[in-house]
């Protein structure tokens, strides 16, 4: 894969996960891309795994999660698990439902905590092979944003940001 499809997948997928209702077109638009060319990205991080599921989040799952630290996952119904996860101790740490503990039965609990509520950082995010839009450096670390006329821009720092939106502003005066 060459480093300009790379980059290309990789906004992409900053894109959706700020917002993962856009349309191909909005996204082709947002990334300076035709729309089949959009399409082709898209699916090819579908079919690569990069891209798991298409999820909505409401209130109410966020809301009143037990964790469960356990040994051993084989007598807790895959149905009831929201999240689990596989830790280098060989154990796992199990969420569910606060309404659903009591139909869990003979589990070896390391731990149990109650949270009454979750919060997701969706700005927290894994990003390499982003270019500076400003400087075409790679940018090392979470880039800086700049949302103009409907495009996402990307700095490696706060003197290239300051003089990528002074270009930007120039160009739509002069548009």
């Amino acid at each position: 894969m060459n480093t300009n499809q790379a980059e290309t997948e990789q906004r992409m997928l900053t894109i959706l996960k700020n917002d993962s209702r856009k349309s191909i077109i909005e996204l082709a638009h947002e990334l300076k891309i035709s729309r089949i060319t959009a399409r082709k990205v898209l699916d090819s991080l579908i079919q690569s795994g990069k891209i798991k599921k298409f999820t909505i989040s409401i209130d109410e799952d966020e809301k009143d999660l037990v964790m469960i630290h356990t040994s051993n996952m084989e007598k807790i119904p895959e149905s009831l698990v929201v999240e689990s996860f596989d830790l280098v101790d060989n154990t796992f740490l199990v969420v569910m439902y606060y309404e659903n503990l009591l139909k869990v039965r003979d589990i070896d609990v390391l731990d149990l905590k109650v949270a009454l509520s979750r919060t997701v950082n969706t700005t927290a995010r894994r990003i390499s092979h982003i270019h500076c839009d400003y400087c075409s450096d790679v940018i090392q670390g979470a880039p800086l944003t700049i949302s103009f006329r409907g495009r996402v821009y990307y700095a490696c720092c706060k003197n290239c940001k300051k003089d990528l939106e002074r270009r930007l502003e120039t160009e739509q005066i002069e548009a």
